[in-house]
């Protein structure tokens, strides 16, 4: 019985290192929306460790799949780190929902004051709320801190799901396409 339950311990350990490992291999070589799908299969698996859990967080957020989010902050509690990771990814999560509330809604964001954070979802959402540009379709921003950097906003539909996008210019050519599902 003893013999089995150390044996049992064991292969869980060897898992856990396993996934936690893979994650982090894929992490490092940008391959975001591999590690957060490894992350997603083995969530239960990882759980308990808050720096795996983290891991999988920021695979994710870099895959924009904000969504994604949502599970591990529930589980982001044990320690400080942990938890300011899981108020990070609380605002990543709420700015995209105010994004698409708004731009589908009109919903008015001017007067809202939210923690401002250098992902790149958080700058447009700042440069939105000072300025919606509501006659446009199309909403053109210019990083204040690079001119030479720049983003369109706008909305999109994927599978009748409304959502919207967020393309990254330097030097007026095209450097990233972002869709945030």
């Amino acid at each position: 019985m003893i013999k089995a339950f150390f044996t049992a311990v064991l292969v869980f350990s060897s898992l856990y290192a396993d996934v936690t490992t893979q994650m982090l291999q894929l992490y490092q070589k940008g391959a975001y929306i591999q590690a957060c799908a490894l992350g997603v299969q083995n969530f239960k698996l990882i759980q308990p460790n808050e720096a795996s859990t983290s891991l999988y967080a920021f695979s994710c957020l870099n895959a924009d799949q904000i969504d994604r989010l949502n599970t591990p902050i529930k589980t982001l509690n044990q320690s400080s780190e942990a938890r300011a990771n899981a108020s990070y990814f609380s605002l990543l999560i709420l700015q995209k929902r105010l994004l698409i509330q708004s731009l589908y809604d009109s919903y008015p964001l001017k007067q809202l004051k939210l923690p401002a954070s250098s992902h790149l979802l958080s700058r447009v959402f700042d440069y939105y709320c000072k300025n919606p540009q509501t006659s446009n379709t199309i909403k053109e921003y210019t990083d204040t801190s690079n001119p030479r950097q720049s983003y369109k906003l706008y909305t999109i539909q994927i599978d009748s799901v409304k959502t919207f996008a967020i393309d990254e210019y330097y030097d007026k050519i095209l450097v990233k396409h972002h869709v945030y599902q």
